[in-house]
């Protein structure tokens, strides 16, 4: 309902998942066409792609408009369109090519996800509305999780929490969520700490069920994502990817080859120099304890041939790396992958490779390593040997790319063993891992070892 009662032309929601945020920005739009009737002039629904904008213009406008009975017609193929019986127009539109989004006067619009806003796309539909705006109109609602440190979205939402003219903010965070819910067993209805692992609710209760599942995201996350996410605030993760590492905490001797574990090989292709790491992990605890750091005119077969010279007798040789080691070189007619298993399957009993068909996103790999480096709740489950001094090095000095959430790679000497590492520590314990679902179908990825609720919602 604030949503829908606000008077601020700017108003401003950061939300969790699954928290009915583009439900109350698809109401707000029909109600606010609807009042102001025909007009030649459209009102937007907004959001950062294509498809995006497709899903919820679908599923949320044109579903509620159909089921208060006030759809008149409308697309499914660009342009996205609705009328309504009063002859409002809405019309849907992503800012992925924001020069596309320069159109006439609009009445007003919804962003949906706004913490993905560029400053481009803000530009585009904001000067869109100014004749709106003298009317009277031209109100704007922005709704979505927490984006980008220091972009457009963020500005905006200063400018809200400052209480500056014309704008309004709210938060609906985890804790708001769970005391919507029914609670029998609870007087106080919820835990004051999240970290608290006391069980306060009774088995099936439905708040206990969504606290427990949130305790479960929380320690799986490492604190600023938890944060962002399930918090809906802005957490500076500042210009260090992996921003949680200690030497003190995470470099310590203890932590050194077991053999009657199996061995994990992880690997980055790089030419000059080529980096491998060695690790192991057990009971949700990894760590890497050995690498292997070739310069200059590096080959594959010259790295499997240290790796045996070091490892003389492996029982379990599991391999993980980057994706791209399956692509074929000009110099060679065997991929990467396919030298380390013609070298090495035959050196140990047992001999697997997980490589994924594709790299995920960098961001992906930076949350698996402060997570386990971090863990919102617990220890650290990640570990370091003294002897990886490419890799301790890398954890300490590797930054960002200024004003970008990518690794900053114009240090040659920097990257490759951590790279290698994050490879492992991904595919073992990703902090999230997303499953496909599809209209009439249910499918979703095979949980990974060591892992528990991992699917995205």
């Amino acid at each position: 309902m604030p949503v829908m009662t606000s008077d601020a032309v700017d108003d401003l929601t950061i939300a969790t998942p699954q928290s009915g945020k583009s439900v109350a920005g698809a109401c707000w739009l029909l109600a606010s066409a609807w009042m102001h009737g025909a007009d030649p002039n459209p009102w937007w629904w907004c959001a950062p792609t294509y498809a995006q904008v497709k899903t919820g213009f679908i599923k949320r406008v044109v579903y509620l408009a159909h089921s208060a009975g006030i759809l008149e017609s409308y697309t499914t193929s660009p342009p996205l369109q609705a009328k309504l019986t009063c002859g409002a127009l809405l019309e849907g539109r992503s800012w992925e090519r924001p020069g596309g989004m320069y159109a006439d006067t609009v009445l007003g619009y919804v962003v949906d996800e706004f913490g993905q806003l560029t400053d481009e796309g803000y530009s585009a539909m904001s000067s869109r509305r100014a004749d709106s705006i003298r009317r009277g109109m031209g109100r704007a609602r922005y709704l979505g999780n927490v984006g980008q440190v220091g972009g457009p979205a963020e500005h905006l939402w200063d400018m809200a929490e400052a209480g500056e003219p014309g704008f309004a903010s709210r938060r609906w965070t985890w804790q708001i969520q769970a005391k919507e819910i029914p609670c029998l067993c609870a007087p106080g209805g919820i835990e004051p700490n999240i970290s608290d692992n006391a069980p306060s609710h009774h088995p099936g209760c439905e708040r206990g069920v969504f606290v427990l599942f949130i305790r479960n995201e929380a320690s799986r996350m490492s604190e600023p994502q938890f944060r962002q996410l399930y918090g809906a605030e802005w957490a500076d993760w500042n210009l260090l990817p992996v921003y949680t590492f200690n030497r003190e905490a995470h470099v310590s001797a203890e932590w050194d080859y077991q053999p009657a574990l199996p061995l994990e090989l992880s690997c980055d292709f790089n030419v000059d120099p080529m980096a491998w790491v060695v690790g192991q992990h057990k009971n949700g605890t990894a760590w890497d304890l050995d690498e292997i750091i070739i310069p200059a005119g590096a080959t594959t077969r010259m790295a499997c041939i240290e790796f045996k010279r070091r490892y003389p007798k492996v029982h379990s040789l599991s391999v993980y790396g980057d994706a791209s080691g399956k692509a074929r070189d000009t110099r060679s007619r065997q991929t990467d992958y396919q030298i380390i298993q013609e070298e090495l399957s035959g050196h140990c009993i047992n001999f697997r490779m997980d490589v994924p068909s594709h790299n995920g996103a960098v961001t992906a790999r930076v949350n698996a390593v402060n997570a386990k480096l971090a863990p919102a709740i617990g220890e650290p489950t990640y570990f370091i040997h003294p002897r990886c001094t490419h890799l301790i090095k890398d954890r300490s000095r590797v930054s960002w790319k200024p004003g970008t959430r990518e690794i900053d790679k114009r240090n040659k000497a920097l990257t490759h063993a951590s790279d290698a590492s994050d490879y492992r520590l991904v595919y073992l314990y990703p902090v999230v891992k997303a499953a496909t679902f599809q209209v009439g179908t249910a499918a979703s990825a095979p949980l990974p070892r060591d892992s528990m609720f991992n699917v995205e919602f």
